[in-house]
């Protein structure tokens, strides 16, 4: 089976986010994860930071990709934010503002699937006019999913 992070962006896990910094938008992205999954928050803010001090999560071209796997859930949830300012302090490989954040939680156990998924979201936006055209439609949630979802046919 062939893994693309589109089937599980849902009109619920998109998101404007108005956060300032790295803080006040991952809170925004972890809490929408606890709602979605209904995991622990407190669980998932641990593992987001865990992982964010090996290695920042920032890719470079406006995108940053935490992402964290769990026990006790059966699909992986994608939430996209995109960010209403520009997020200064994310600390981006190309130390460049971050305005599109994918944030993954997957299951624990199939790593194959879990590289998959990440792979499919890198390939879709290492893409630099659909992230423009994010960042253009932040505030409305609505048309950030149909840009995500555009071209899933193909």
């Amino acid at each position: 089976m062939k893994y693309d992070f589109t089937q599980y962006v849902t009109k619920d896990s998109v998101m404007s986010l108005d956060g300032r910094n790295k803080l006040e938008v991952m809170d925004q992205l972890i809490t929408r994860a606890a709602d979605l999954t209904k995991l622990n928050r407190d669980v998932i803010f641990r593992l987001t930071w865990k992982r964010e001090q090996m290695m920042t999560t920032g890719v470079g071209g406006m995108l940053a990709l935490p992402h964290i796997r769990v026990n006790d859930i059966n699909h992986p949830y994608v939430i996209v934010g995109v960010c209403e300012n520009p997020i200064e302090d994310y600390q981006s490989q190309d130390d460049q503002p971050v305005r599109v954040v994918v944030f993954t939680v997957a299951p624990d156990e199939n790593q194959e699937a879990y590289l998959q998924l990440l792979g499919s979201i890198s390939r879709k936006l290492r893409n630099t006019s659909l992230i423009q055209e994010l960042i253009d439609a932040a505030g409305n949630p609505a048309q950030i999913l149909d840009l995500v979802h555009r071209d899933d046919a193909k």
